[in-house]
């Protein structure tokens, strides 16, 4: 994409942004002549680090050095701010504090008694001695920074007690927040990161947990100056150590072979690649959609999936046996549904795009300043939703997410089909009915049944959560309780011991199998006339839906990262979800005319 973009490039365009940034990324030999520079210098305007040897104990002062982190270097040591919907004011943007601080992927790695935690002592000893530590020293201090962490991560709720978007709404002004938190200068903080926006006591902000804050201040309150140094640098140290030359890095690729069972890092060319599609991911996808445009033939083929798929759902509406508030609320939501494949229409705008970078400033030559000065670009985008300021603003963030899904978003009452997943190999003008089924159909049927399943139903059609104390809200829970129930039997018979808790690891399963049966019965009720496709003669519709479906869930993974997947998105391994719709879908063995197997203990795990 890079080498397609139309010259001459004039200094400061989108355009020379992204060849620059991408440029910058490129040019190694002036990574390595920086070598560490450009993160001791950071460190040293934060008044030093003690592992260092380049600290004074007198003049340290630990919550400002919290606030430059936040505020300046997009760094969360301890919790993260940050701009989502309101869940109670539709079209209105929020504060969140969430919890954060932690090095390790999740709470429960820190209580796992293996070769990952060795190695996240051992990759902290190793960058703390490239940077000119002693051996000795940068050992304790490895041990050191885990123990503390481990003391945040006992007070870090659970990820999946996160899930539920009622009992994570809590709004406090910050005068009250104040009260159990007064070590924290969350509102200079937040006046800081959006200077437009008028801060004051009585702001009100969304909490993630009140509990996880007031036992933060404790912790905090009772940290000594030595300890609170050694953290808040080690946050910094972390979040900009992949920008560094090879010397530094190495210490991180050795750490994510443990993490991730990833033996081999990626080629330069790839990870410049991935930065520019971070840090510029809107005109990165502005100038995809300019190269390679979603054809009509393709969105008029996805829509008619869409409306196919959701007339399913709403007949099966009827099967679930919850009361009728429930099912009208239900009802209500899948009426407004709507669809968005790619950007909208207001980000393909030129002029939209050169607004929304102008904070940001890129360096030629210069990889480091580069990225710090992204940090900025964030906070402007959150301040801008803010203020209501930035049409669409949240379907474009979620367009734009790292891993390119088919999501359901509840503050939009909305499906999204991000443009890569509309392109080839996924899907081609020509290809068979069946092969869109079963490679997007399903992730649209998934996407669909969120909505109208935990969590997702705990959202209104109007855009808003249920109260805590609606007659609802536990029907709305109990809906799959006897489902899930089945599924958690099945797992615990047939799968290895997972990490993740059970119930959540069924949830998912239950609407992935969920999704296959109701997209094969979309499929199925949408054939007018059957077609046998060349060189798939022997296949009917309903064996070419599950071939294809079958081919999205072969991949194998490392035992690192079923674990990482399992445990922060409650996903079962692709091998174990296929044997499971073998297994629980009756459909997918008859369309191979294959008898039933005896060993099946779900066959009614899905409403029919």
């Amino acid at each position: 994409m890079i080498s397609t973009l139309e010259l001459p490039l004039h200094a400061g365009t989108i355009n020379w942004k992204l060849k620059n940034f991408y440029g910058a990324c490129m040019n190694l030999d002036n990574v390595v002549l920086d070598a560490a520079r450009p993160l001791t210098n950071i460190i040293s305007e934060l008044g030093g680090w003690h592992i260092l040897r380049d600290w004074s104990e007198v003049d340290f002062d630990g919550m400002k050095v919290l606030t430059v982190l936040q505020v300046q270097y997009g760094v969360n040591p301890f919790f993260k701010v940050h701009v989502e919907p309101d869940p109670h004011v539709p079209e209105k943007n929020c504060i969140r504090i969430s919890p954060a601080g932690l090095g390790l992927p999740d709470r429960n790695y820190y209580y796992r008694d293996d070769r990952i935690l060795t190695a996240y002592m051992d990759y902290i000893r190793d960058v703390v001695i490239s940077l000119s530590s002693t051996r000795n020293k940068a050992a304790k201090f490895g041990r050191d920074i885990f123990n503390y962490e481990k003391r945040i991560a006992e007070i870090t709720p659970d990820l999946a007690n996160l899930q539920n978007p009622i009992t994570t709404y809590n709004a406090v002004s910050l005068a009250e927040l104040k009260l159990t938190t007064s070590t924290i200068p969350f509102h200079d903080i937040l006046q800081a990161l959006y200077p437009k926006v008028s801060i004051s006591e009585n702001t009100e902000v969304i909490v993630t947990s009140q509990e996880y804050l007031s036992e933060l201040a404790q912790i905090i309150s009772s940290t000594d100056r030595h300890t609170m140094n050694g953290y808040l640098i080690w946050c910094l140290v972390r979040e900009y150590l992949p920008f560094l030359s090879e010397v530094y890095t190495s210490a991180l690729d050795s750490f994510n072979n443990e993490l991730f069972g990833i033996s081999k890092s990626n080629k330069r060319w790839e990870v410049c690649v991935k930065w520019v599609r971070e840090f510029m991911s809107l005109a990165t996808e502005f100038h995809l959609e300019k190269i390679f445009p979603i054809a009509e033939a393709t969105k008029q083929s996805l829509n008619e999936t869409f409306r196919t798929i959701l007339e399913v759902i709403k007949k099966k509406l009827d099967t679930f046996g919850q009361s009728v508030l429930l099912k009208d609320q239900l009802a209500a939501k899948l009426n407004t549904l709507s669809l968005q494949i790619g950007l909208p229409s207001s980000a393909k705008n030129l002029t939209y795009l050169k607004e929304y970078y102008n904070p940001l400033i890129v360096f030629k030559m210069n990889l480091f300043d580069s990225i710090k000065s992204s940090i900025p670009l964030t906070r402007k985008v959150d301040e801008r939703l803010l203020m209501n300021s930035l049409p669409q603003g949240v379907l474009i963030k979620e367009l734009l997410k790292d891993v390119p899904k088919v999501r359901y978003i509840p503050s939009e009452n909305a499906i999204i089909i991000p443009r890569a997943l509309v392109m080839e190999p996924f899907v081609e003008d020509g290809y068979p009915r069946p092969v869109i089924y079963g490679r997007l159909g399903t992730e649209i049927a998934s996407a669909i049944l969120s909505a109208i399943l935990p969590y997702g139903s705990l959202w209104t059609a109007d855009k808003k959560i249920l109260s805590p104390f609606h007659t609802i809200v536990a029907e709305s829970l109990k809906s799959v309780q006897s489902n899930v129930q089945c599924i958690s039997t099945y797992l615990s018979q047939n799968v290895d011991p997972l990490f993740a808790p059970q119930k959540e690891v069924a949830l998912s399963a239950f609407v992935e199998l969920f999704a296959v049966k109701v997209a094969n019965e979309a499929l199925l009720s949408g054939s007018n006339n059957h077609v046998h496709y060349s060189g798939l003669e022997q296949y009917e519709d309903s064996a070419l839906y599950f071939l294809t479906y079958a081919q999205t869930r072969c991949s194998e993974s490392t035992k690192q990262y079923q674990l990482y997947q399992s445990s922060l998105y409650f996903m079962l391994e692709s091998k174990d979800l296929l044997e499971m719709a073998w297994t629980n879908l009756a459909e997918f063995r008859q369309a191979f005319d294959c008898a039933s197997s005896e060993s099946s203990k779900c066959f009614e795990v899905v409403p029919k």
